[in-house]
């Protein structure tokens, strides 16, 4: 008979620990949505970080070709100016 009273008691403690359909329900679309939200800012991030490491790219392809040109510029005016003091010493 206590073991009885004693189970029942449990069971009607228990069977109000869990949530209740409608709120359930509710909690259950603000989470979709909560996820929904958070793809969305994912995307609006991964779109900024694709247009920022498009720009740097951009940046140092410039940089390269200023810096290939230089010392292009530089072997040139060095072979111009050996060939010049070769013309001056003869």
């Amino acid at each position: 008979m206590k073991q009885l009273l004693i189970t029942l008691t449990t069971g009607l403690l228990l069977s109000g620990c869990g949530p209740e359909d409608g709120n359930h329900a509710a909690q259950t679309a603000a989470a979709a949505k909560a996820e929904q939200l958070a793809a969305q800012e994912r995307e609006r991030t991964e779109a900024r970080l694709h247009e920022q490491e498009s720009r740097a790219s951009r940046w140092q392809l410039a940089a390269m070709i200023a810096f290939s040109g230089a010392a292009f510029a530089l072997l040139i005016g060095a072979a111009i100016g050996s060939r010049a003091r070769h013309d001056a010493e003869q």
